[in-house]
C-alpha cells in the first residue's frame, strides 16, 4: 500500500522532472558555447571582414548560391561548421527580425519556392551564421516556450496518471470491504 508520504515523494520527483531536464539542456548549450568557435576564424582580418551583420549576409549569399563550403565555414567561424541548402537560385529577400542578440535575414530558393531563415549573431568581435543547434536553442531563449509545453503536457499526465492511480487503490479498498 502506498502511504502519503510515499506518494508525495513520487509525486515531487516526477514533478521536478522537467526542471531538471531543463537544467541539462541549459548546461549543454552553454557549454557547447564554451568550445563552439574555432579561433582561426576570428583573426584581425575577419574580425575586419565581417563587421557588420549586412557583410556577413551579402556573403552569405554568395556562399548559398555557389555553394561554397569553405566560405560557409568561414562565415559560421565554428569548429563543425553546419551544412546549408545551397543553389543558383536562393537570393537575400530582406531583414526578417532583429532582437538584443540575433539578425535574421530570409533567403528564397527562387526554383524550390523555400524560405530559409538565418540568424547572425555577434561574436567575438565579429559577425557569424549562427546554425540552429543546441546552443542557439538555448541562446535564443527558444527553449521557453518548449519548455513551457513539454511541462505542462507532463503535469497533466501525472495529475491524470495519479488520479487514476487513486481511483484504482479507492475501488481496491472498496471492493474489498
Amino acid at each position: 500500500m502506498l502511504t502519503a508520504k510515499a506518494a508525495f515523494r513520487s509525486l515531487l520527483v516526477v514533478g521536478l522532472i522537467p526542471f531538471v531536464l531543463l537544467g541539462l539542456l541549459v548546461s549543454v548549450g552553454k557549454a557547447y558555447g564554451l568550445m563552439r568557435y574555432d579561433p582561426a576564424y576570428f583573426t584581425e582580418t575577419y574580425q575586419e571582414r565581417y563587421d557588420t551583420p549586412g557583410a556577413v549576409a551579402k556573403a552569405l549569399e554568395s556562399a548559398l548560391q555557389t555553394g561554397d563550403r569553405a566560405l560557409l565555414a568561414e562565415l559560421q567561424g565554428l569548429r563543425r561548421p553546419a551544412s546549408f541548402e545551397s543553389g543558383p537560385a536562393i537570393t537575400w529577400v530582406q531583414l526578417w527580425e532583429r532582437t538584443d542578440r540575433y539578425v535574421t535575414y530570409l533567403y528564397y530558393d527562387v526554383s524550390a519556392n523555400r524560405p530559409y531563415l538565418y540568424h547572425l549573431e555577434e561574436a567575438r568581435d565579429r559577425w557569424v551564421v549562427s546554425p540552429s543547434d543546441t546552443y542557439h536553442f538555448v541562446e535564443s531563449g527558444a527553449y521557453k516556450r518548449w519548455f513551457l509545453i513539454f511541462s505542462l503536457v507532463w503535469w497533466a499526465s501525472g495529475i491524470v496518471m495519479m488520479g487514476l492511480v487513486y481511483l484504482s487503490l479507492a475501488s481496491e479498498r472498496h471492493g474489498s470491504v
